[in-house]
């Protein structure tokens, strides 16, 4: 039983490299206009097309785009993510805190907003944490990982949860509840049987 929840341990908990993938993965509250409430994972193998956009020399604008026959086609699912350091600062590793909506935010301020579907906030609230900032000799991106929440019209309740790798091995691994209630069984069973030896 132990090795059981060792090996679980290690191929769900504990971070599993992506080889360089391109992932966005967000949860939202029910009440966020942007995210209405639902929890996405997607990747180029679900049609995605992720592209990237360099601004004011301080800023990065992500598109995670899906086309359907039309703009207007259920299918054409979209997607964006724009990040901003402080003044003209580029974005590096680390955590940005107290980021309002980009690209209004004050210049000492970081930037954030995160926008889908025909759906984006007048004000953001929130922080996010680069984990990786990877830059081509042209000063664009080559890769990033960045973590994010967003508080939409600064309402905490309206949140919005959120991972986006670009051409990044840093993973993502998300844990529904399921899997923490997998994990709280196999550890109840493993002492019940402890017990009974």
């Amino acid at each position: 039983m132990n090795r059981i929840i060792l090996l679980f341990f290690t191929l769900v908990v504990f971070p599993i490299s992506a080889h360089a993938a391109m992932i966005l993965q967000f949860e939202s509250s029910p009440s966020s206009w942007v995210g209405h409430g639902e929890s996405r994972f997607v990747t180029p193998d679900d049609g995605y097309i992720f592209s990237v956009q360099s601004y004011f020399d301080n800023s990065l604008y992500f598109r995670i785009e899906r086309d359907g026959p039309s703009h207007s086609d259920p299918l054409h699912d979209h997607w964006s993510l724009a990040l901003a350091a402080p003044s003209d600062n580029m974005l590096t590793v680390g955590l940005y805190e107290g980021a309002t909506r980009w690209p209004f935010q004050n210049d000492e301020d970081p930037g954030l907003s995160f926008s889908g579907n025909h759906r984006g906030n007048n004000r953001n609230l929130g922080f996010f944490n680069i984990l990786e900032a990877v830059y081509l000799p042209s000063g664009g991106i080559e890769s990033l990982a960045v973590d994010f929440t967003q508080y939409g019209e600064q309402n905490p309740d309206w949140w919005i949860n959120g991972k986006l790798r670009y051409n990044s091995d840093v993973s993502v691994v998300p844990l529904p509840a399921s899997v923490w209630l997998f994990m709280a069984g196999l550890v109840a069973l493993t002492r019940i049987r402890s017990s009974k030896m």
